[in-house]
């Protein structure tokens, strides 16, 4: 069975704005907001910058005051895109069989707070610190920290949370996943999503990532391996595919969809922005932390999408690109591309999106899969921005400087994790 998926509803939350318009029109118009770190103390910091969301409140989206207490600020984000999404699609507004009403969902692991108002951790660790010998104490963290966290600790840690609230919230029974695949977990959700409703397991899915990567642990954890940029106070420094290039920045966010097989779609006449018509997944292979030597696994993702879309090369007309801006990562990108459609290579248009709303993590392929999706629906391809001198090893088109007005009747997005998976998702114009 090879039912068809389209895309109904949206949401997305990120430091470039609140729901798909206001991001949509930064990314478009190639505001970043990327700003200085304010979630946690950024003195010891070696980088300080950061895409933090900004403004947001959650009783505005999560009614339940109990489990808002619980919830650590990864969760609460990705509630309000499965919000945004839900109301986005008309849902409501209809009777969906909850046995046949999925949820699948990928996330950056657990998660937990950093910052003045969090006192989980921080009084476990100071109870758990030997003074004398400066390091931290195993026993002491038995005897005397475990004491100090909060009994619930564990639960609001736990990292498939998002997706338990999002089920018991809209009561969604089906086939439901909690995808844990680094950077890619978006993307591979999404992509799940749409292979259940292909076969025919379900009818309506929520599909997508979240994530809240900008926190100190993180911010040591990527400089140490040398894939932060460090190289400004705001996000000009986050320039993918150019020569000066040297990393991201880390941000936070989730991006949801509500996925539907197509006839379901149309007998409560929904809004369709897309038909999702391919997907393909790989791993590299190699090493858990150091950057991809070649460019097969991006390459091999890609050309299982194809293949299951049944389309050819000369058909995709815009690509969202990865784009990490880092040296290695960005150059294998441009190599994959040019090893996949060979010569029609220079002649599709990329765009890297992520200077703009920062890398977040596993909520980043989820957000391009609708940028993708709105690219096609409203005719323009978004800018890559802080793109002036390009690596003339990455000689194809960027769509640096500002947006650009095309046609556009299919779409792919592209990306990477933290460890080696690569996805890669098809999207093209809804034609009935």
């Amino acid at each position: 069975m090879n039912n068809r998926v389209v895309i109904t509803g949206m949401g997305m939350i990120s430091c470039a704005g609140t729901g798909v318009e206001e991001n949509w029109s930064n990314i478009v118009a190639g505001r970043s907001g990327i700003g200085e770190v304010t979630l946690c103390d950024k003195e010891r910091l070696p980088v300080k910058i950061a895409g933090e969301v900004k403004g947001f409140n959650p009783k505005d989206y999560i009614s339940d005051r109990k489990a808002l207490k619980i919830m650590y600020r990864n969760v609460k984000l990705g509630l309000a895109a499965a919000k945004m999404a839900y109301d986005d699609s008309g849902l409501e507004n209809c009777s969906v069989d909850p046995h046949r009403f999925g949820a699948i969902i990928g996330s950056g692991g657990g998660g937990y707070d950093e910052g003045p108002d969090n006192k989980d951790l921080a009084e476990v660790i100071k109870a758990s610190w030997d003074e004398e010998n400066k390091l931290f104490d195993s026993s002491k963290f038995g005897s005397e920290g475990l004491d100090r966290l909060h009994p619930l600790w564990l639960l609001k840690t736990l990292c498939n949370n998002l997706f338990c609230y999002i089920s018991i919230y809209y009561n969604a029974q089906g086939v439901n996943d909690n995808v844990v695949t680094s950077f890619a977990g978006g993307s591979n959700a999404i992509g799940d999503a749409f292979m259940a409703i292909r076969r025919g397991d379900v009818d309506v899915t929520f599909a997508g990532g979240y994530d809240t990567l900008a926190m100190a642990s993180n911010f040591f954890c990527y400089y140490n391996h040398n894939m932060l940029t460090a190289n400004s106070n705001d996000g000009s420094s986050f320039r993918p595919f150019d020569r000066d290039r040297d990393g991201f920045v880390l941000g936070e966010g989730a991006g949801i969809v509500i996925l539907e097989e197509l006839s379901h779609a149309k007998k409560r006449d929904a809004k369709i922005y897309g038909e999702i018509v391919g997907y393909g997944n790989t791993s590299n292979a190699t090493h858990l932390y150091e950057e991809v030597p070649g460019c097969s696994g991006i390459a091999d993702a890609v050309r299982k999408a194809g293949k299951i879309a049944g389309i050819n090369t000369d058909a995709i007309d815009y690509i969202n690109v990865d784009g990490i801006g880092t040296i290695e990562s960005d150059i294998a990108e441009t190599k994959a591309v040019k090893a996949v459609f060979a010569d029609n290579a220079h002649n599709i248009t990329l765009s890297a999106t992520k200077p703009v709303v920062a890398h977040t993590g596993a909520a980043a392929g989820a957000m391009e899969l609708m940028i993708c999706a709105l690219a096609i629906d409203r005719k323009i391809v978004p800018p890559t921005i802080n793109l002036t001198n390009q690596d003339p090893d990455c000689d194809l088109d960027y769509c640096s400087g500002t947006a650009r007005e095309m046609e556009i009747n299919a779409a792919l997005s592209i990306n990477q994790g933290f460890g080696g998976q690569n996805a890669a998702l098809i999207v093209k114009k809804f034609k009935d």
